[in-house]
């Protein structure tokens, strides 16, 4: 069985190489070491640069991995009906949906809820990646443009809100930190960078 991956095009690698002077360029900034969740940060959002910030496919056969909303409305119809159920049972509910990956789940629930006759009051998209905010807004336009109202893009949680949380498949492009744990003692790892690499620190 071959594990190797292919061979990135030499335009990806010069992208990679940008990106690795950026970090290194901050883990110097901050005494030789920055967090794991500050690392993974930069090397995910980073404006231009980042996985999910630089405009490269990610989703679908041309991308780098397939959700289920990309397959099928199926799974996106199921959620509406869930979401028509709690909906029913409040006034003004709203949804928001953290990273909304192409906005095709968006697009797929608001059209299943308006067969249901049961359209949130809002639906919020929770998108730090202008990026993907823009394929989001390109999505919605083309397959539900009767809700171009109703849905409402932000980048931090709001204050005040009424109604469902969605998140599909979005955990793992959320920095976390890390910590080894030994003989009841906790170290958090950083990340530092000497002679071309990145490398742990305890």
């Amino acid at each position: 069985m071959n594990n190797q991956f292919p061979d990135p095009s030499p335009e990806t690698k010069d992208h990679s190489q940008k990106l690795i002077a950026l970090i290194a360029e901050k883990i110097s900034e901050h005494g030789g070491k920055i967090s794991f969740a500050e690392y993974m940060q930069l090397a995910l959002y980073t404006p231009g640069f980042g996985y999910y910030s630089a405009g490269l496919r990610k989703f679908g056969r041309e991308g780098d991995f397939v959700t289920a909303p990309e397959i099928s409305p199926l799974f996106s119809q199921c959620l509406a009906q869930q979401c028509q159920q709690v909906l029913s049972q409040m006034a003004k509910g709203s949804i928001l949906e953290f990273g909304a990956g192409t906005g095709i789940m968006a697009a797929d629930i608001l059209n299943e809820l308006e067969r249901l006759n049961s359209l949130p009051e809002h639906y919020y998209i929770l998108e730090i990646s202008p990026e993907l905010q823009q394929r989001q807004r390109e999505t919605l336009a083309r397959s539900a443009p009767q809700y171009a109202k109703r849905v409402t893009w932000l980048d931090q949680l709001p204050h005040d809100f009424r109604g469902i949380m969605l998140a599909n498949e979005v955990l793992d492009a959320m920095p976390v930190e890390r910590f080894h744990i030994e003989s009841h003692e906790i170290q958090q790892y950083f990340v530092g960078f000497d002679r071309g690499q990145f490398y742990w620190q305890l």
